[in-house]
């Protein structure tokens, strides 16, 4: 298959649009070598809609971390392995600036390697940094990366056998993947991108290493060359961006970088930019949950839910679940609608106006459950589901 096969069917109008219009496309380098870097990584990875957009640029933003006072990370979460965070991960080694992909960095390799190569550090499996007994070792990380959010912050550390002062800059690119969530110091400084099982009938190529880079080689070629070519421009963009006043001031702070490189390299695009931002920043306000009572609740949803029934109201599931035997839900953990919009938040599901038997509330419809429940639980649970519901 094409790589233009593997595009979400958006890239595919928009890339038509080009060739259909010569003037257009004329001045639409930019938006082609952007179209290629999103083409590129859907290729080998599934994301959100929404996240597409914004990790392309964050490739391309990597190029010109210099240009910004500030530079966003990337968390790719998931709340069960298989998920894709790996693969994204190696996919984005093959496009941005001076990668260097790693499991478990000491604090001393860290600051070191930040100061003399200023690499974008794309970190796997950190679910060490998130834990309630965190080692010395991984707080003095966390400590490192929490700084390194921000351009010229440094950590003073001694060298040598004089034991000399040195001021090491940990500023730069970084992207994590873990289960769970992150910190929320560093959780605040990331635009979250949730990461899900493919669901039967999404399909990516084959990842194969050697492959991948020789693919990856023009794109990437192309991208630095342009970032290279617009990188004054885009400075002065940045610095003079006017406020986006939809975002609180920390979610400017992460998206500002690469509303610049937006509108530099695909102005026409800066309004899609808008609603994935919107869209990742609303997704991020809800608090972490715990993934195994998550398994939990999403498995007794599907053997409650009422046969048949395209929606169901809140005040219909809350009781429906604590009836269930042996359940959690009636005295171990207090489930009001908002507990349970928390923990369906993780499987990308949602709260929202439904209408049941002319009753009109909040409630979840079974389209997006069935994604979740085709995603995360196994045959025999959504049989068990289905029987429930019959009977």
């Amino acid at each position: 298959m094409s790589a233009a096969g593997w595009e979400p069917v958006q890239l595919r109008e928009l890339r038509a649009e080009l060739q259909e219009n010569p003037a257009l496309a004329a001045e639409a380098e930019g938006t082609r070598i952007l179209m290629d870097v999103e083409s590129f990584i859907t290729r080998y990875a599934i994301l959100p809609m929404a996240s597409i957009l914004p990790v392309a640029l964050w490739a391309v933003a990597t190029h010109l971390a210099n240009c910004f006072d500030s530079f966003p990370y990337l968390s790719l979460s998931s709340p069960l392995p298989r998920c894709g965070k790996t693969r994204l991960l190696e996919v984005l080694e093959l496009l941005v600036a001076r990668p260097w992909r790693g499991t478990a960095p000491t604090e001393a390799a860290i600051f070191r390697f930040i100061e003399t190569s200023q690499p974008t550090l794309l970190l796997d499996e950190v679910e060490s940094l998130s834990g309630k007994r965190m080692s010395e070792r991984d707080a003095a990380v966390l400590a490192i990366l929490n700084a390194g959010y921000k351009k010229g912050q440094t950590v003073p550390r001694c060298v040598g056998q004089s034991h000399k002062l040195q001021q090491f800059h940990v500023y730069g690119p970084k992207a994590f993947a873990c289960i769970g969530s992150l910190p929320a110091t560093l959780r605040d400084r990331c635009i979250l991108i949730p990461m899900q099982r493919r669901a039967p009938g999404e399909s990516v190529a084959r990842f194969r290493y050697e492959r991948a880079r020789r693919e990856a080689e023009p794109v990437r070629g192309a991208v630095e060359q342009t970032a290279k070519a617009f990188a004054s421009e885009i400075t002065v963009t940045y610095s003079s961006l006017p406020e986006l006043s939809f975002l609180s001031d920390r979610d400017e702070e992460l998206f500002a970088p690469l509303f610049s490189i937006c509108a530099v390299f695909a102005p026409g695009r800066v309004q899609e930019l808008q609603r994935c931002a919107r869209t990742l920043c609303d997704a991020k306000a809800g608090d972490s949950v715990d993934d195994s009572l998550s398994m939990r609740l999403l498995a007794d949803v599907r053997t409650v839910w009422l046969r048949n029934s395209d929606a169901m109201l809140t005040e219909a599931l809350i009781p429906a679940l604590a009836a269930l035997p042996e359940s959690p839900w009636a005295s171990e953990v207090e489930l009001n609608p908002r507990k349970l919009a928390r923990l369906l938040r993780a499987f990308d599901v949602r709260s929202r106006t439904v209408r049941v038997s002319g009753a009109r509330g909040k409630g979840y419809v079974r389209e997006e459950l069935d994604r979740a429940f085709e995603r995360y639980l196994s045959p025999d649970q959504s049989k068990e589901g289905s029987e429930a519901c019959q009977a």
